[in-house]
Protein backbone atom coordinates (compact mmCIF):
# COMPACT_ATOMS: atom_id res chain seq x y z
CA UNK A 1 0.00 0.00 0.00
CA UNK A 2 1.38 3.60 -0.64
CA UNK A 3 1.28 6.33 1.56
CA UNK A 4 0.34 9.77 1.20
CA UNK A 5 3.67 11.24 -0.50
CA UNK A 6 4.11 7.74 -3.27
CA UNK A 7 0.62 8.89 -4.10
CA UNK A 8 1.20 12.48 -4.89
CA UNK A 9 4.45 11.28 -6.52
CA UNK A 10 2.55 8.73 -8.77
CA UNK A 11 -0.46 11.24 -9.43
CA UNK A 12 2.03 14.34 -10.24
CA UNK A 13 4.18 12.01 -12.39
CA UNK A 14 1.39 11.38 -14.67
CA UNK A 15 0.25 14.79 -14.91
CA UNK A 16 4.05 15.55 -15.96
CA UNK A 17 3.24 13.02 -18.92
CA UNK A 18 0.16 14.15 -19.88
CA UNK A 19 1.77 17.64 -19.78
CA UNK A 20 4.48 16.37 -22.39
CA UNK A 21 1.62 14.25 -24.50
CA UNK A 22 0.24 17.60 -24.65
CA UNK A 23 3.21 19.52 -25.62
CA UNK A 24 4.11 17.30 -28.68
CA UNK A 25 1.28 17.94 -29.86
CA UNK A 26 0.99 21.38 -29.54
CA UNK A 27 4.33 20.63 -31.92
CA UNK A 28 2.41 18.95 -34.38
CA UNK A 29 -0.32 21.38 -34.72
CA UNK A 30 2.03 24.14 -35.29
CA UNK A 31 4.19 22.29 -37.67
CA UNK A 32 1.06 22.31 -39.50
CA UNK A 33 0.26 25.47 -39.37
CA UNK A 34 3.79 26.32 -39.98
CA UNK A 35 3.57 24.84 -43.29
CA UNK A 36 0.66 27.04 -44.59
CA UNK A 37 3.08 29.96 -44.62
CA UNK A 38 1.48 31.64 -42.63
CA UNK A 39 2.67 35.27 -41.88
CA UNK A 40 4.35 35.95 -38.33
CA UNK A 41 2.05 38.13 -37.11
CA UNK A 42 -0.75 35.89 -37.39
CA UNK A 43 -3.41 35.61 -34.59
CA UNK A 44 -3.08 32.39 -34.99
CA UNK A 45 0.38 32.17 -34.35
CA UNK A 46 0.19 34.35 -30.84
CA UNK A 47 -2.79 31.85 -30.13
CA UNK A 48 0.26 28.93 -30.21
CA UNK A 49 2.71 31.17 -27.91
CA UNK A 50 -0.19 31.39 -25.48
CA UNK A 51 -0.70 27.83 -25.88
CA UNK A 52 2.89 26.95 -25.18
CA UNK A 53 3.40 29.22 -22.02
CA UNK A 54 0.15 27.54 -20.50
CA UNK A 55 2.03 24.24 -21.44
CA UNK A 56 5.94 25.65 -19.92
CA UNK A 57 4.31 27.18 -16.66
CA UNK A 58 2.13 24.46 -15.86
CA UNK A 59 5.22 21.96 -16.24
CA UNK A 60 7.34 24.08 -14.11
CA UNK A 61 4.68 23.81 -11.61
CA UNK A 62 4.55 20.18 -11.62
CA UNK A 63 8.04 19.66 -11.38
CA UNK A 64 8.21 22.48 -9.04
CA UNK A 65 5.44 20.47 -6.72
CA UNK A 66 7.63 16.81 -7.56
CA UNK A 67 10.93 19.01 -5.96
CA UNK A 68 9.55 19.78 -2.86
CA UNK A 69 7.66 16.51 -2.58
CA UNK A 70 11.04 14.99 -2.68
CA UNK A 71 12.24 17.04 -0.34
CA UNK A 72 10.25 16.23 2.46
Amino acid sequence: MMDLNQTKLVILMMELDLKAKEYNMLCEKFEQVEKQNIDPNDERLLWFKELFQKNHDEIVEIKKQLKELKNE
